[in-house]
């Protein structure tokens, strides 16, 4: 733990639309890195701990990993602090923000079609490894694709541009440097934003990454069909919900067009993420992305699917929970592996929880097993669990 100060709290924009209040604080270092950033969740983690912008505050890094900030030295204020007031408006499209349902602590920006911040995060989401792994398609190309520089035009206004993209409308495209933590502006030795050519050289040439993301998105079309759902951005549609969707029904209309009553039937889904992929497809902007997603070639239904996949792996019917830093995989990983063998990979534990893969930094998760009598084991017997 150490003390540093709470310089101002602002809001980012995720790509579902949660308004998620952030600290800003002085560089401290921490754990071995330089913490300059701390999630605050929402208003009332903010009142809750009590942190006033000015404050000296107690920082750490949850699990080893996370910054976190406990709360203030209340001691050492002088008078010049100020309260925390949550916007009401997107800092990004200027919006609403509202709770998505009653009594949903969360505020949502309401403008999911047009807000910038909210179809960055969901571009930069689908390219990363656990989604449709486009290796070309990180943070910086997502910010580039979606919010060049005038007089350039964005070639993404959705989702449903991105199989379309051409040389022709990479080449052009110059564009801020943002930092993926907080998507603020990155600066250069000279304190100003710092602007590239993201994807071509000086001479004017194609710079490698626009070759190769043209190359991944090729690649990214025959993805595993439950990675296409996934790479949606649907609320509550993770992973571990859409192999069971997928294996299901077999294709994304099906899933897309099946009942309420058809979707929560299936294990895992229940009424609440029915509703949601409901909801999604009522947009007729969202049907948009599946018509031309499909036009493009990416292969929306398993092929020769004969009916509802079941699986009979080494963890069928069990329930199994990853937490901490694994070393030979990442945590997603894991989890697939979990699924491939026919179990479920749970997102919290509980007496029902058959065990827990615990790497280092494993916080709640691994005390509550310890509190419950969970078996609990490290990421080499997973493995030989697994068969090596």
């Amino acid at each position: 733990q150490v003390n540093t100060k709470l310089v101002d709290i602002r809001v980012s924009v995720g790509r579902t639309g949660r308004a998620t209040p952030y600290a800003v604080v002085e560089p401290v270092k921490v754990a071995g890195s330089v913490v300059e950033f701390a999630t605050l969740h929402n208003q009332d983690v903010v009142k809750a701990k009590g942190v006033l912008i000015g404050d000296t505050v107690v920082l750490r890094k949850a699990g080893d990993v996370i910054p976190e900030i406990l709360g203030p030295v209340v001691e050492l204020r002088d008078g010049s602090e100020r309260a925390f007031v949550m916007p009401t408006r997107c800092p990004d499209c200027n919006s609403q923000l509202a709770p998505s349902s009653e009594g949903d602590v969360d505020l949502r920006c309401q403008n999911s079609k047009g807000c910038p911040a909210q179809l960055r995060e969901r571009v930069a989401y689908l390219g990363s490894r656990g989604v449709l792994d486009i290796e070309a398609l990180g943070y910086v190309a997502a910010v580039a694709l979606t919010q060049p520089l005038a007089p350039q035009a964005a070639p993404l206004h959705s989702e449903a541009d991105l199989f379309d993209l051409t040389l022709e409308d990479l080449l052009p495209i110059r564009a801020q440097v943002l930092d993926p933590d907080t998507g603020l502006p990155k600066l250069d030795s000279n304190g100003e934003p710092k602007i590239v050519d993201f994807f071509r050289k000086k001479d004017g040439s194609p710079a490698e990454v626009a070759i190769k993301l043209l190359a991944n998105l090729e690649e990214a079309k025959s993805r595993e069909l439950w990675k296409i759902l996934t790479s949606l951005s649907i609320r509550h549609v993770g992973p571990v919900a859409a192999r069971a969707l997928c294996n299901q029904f077999g294709s994304i209309e099906k899933i897309l067009t099946a009942s309420e009553e058809e979707l929560s039937a299936v294990e895992g889904v229940g009424p609440t993420l029915a509703r949601s992929i409901k909801d999604w497809y009522s947009e007729d902007w969202h049907k948009r992305i599946i018509d031309r997603w499909k036009a493009a070639g990416v292969q929306l239904e398993i092929a020769d699917f004969a009916g509802p996949v079941t699986n009979d792996g080494i963890f069928s019917g069990m329930t199994i929970v990853v937490t901490g830093t694994m070393e030979t995989m990442t945590r997603e990983e894991a989890e697939a592996k979990v699924i491939a063998q026919g179990g479920k990979a749970g997102s919290s534990v509980s007496k029902k929880t058959s065990f827990v893969v615990a790497g280092p930094g494993a916080g709640s998760k691994l005390s509550k097993a310890q509190e419950l009598g969970v078996e609990v084991i490290d990421e080499q017997t997973f493995i030989a669990r697994l068969g090596g």
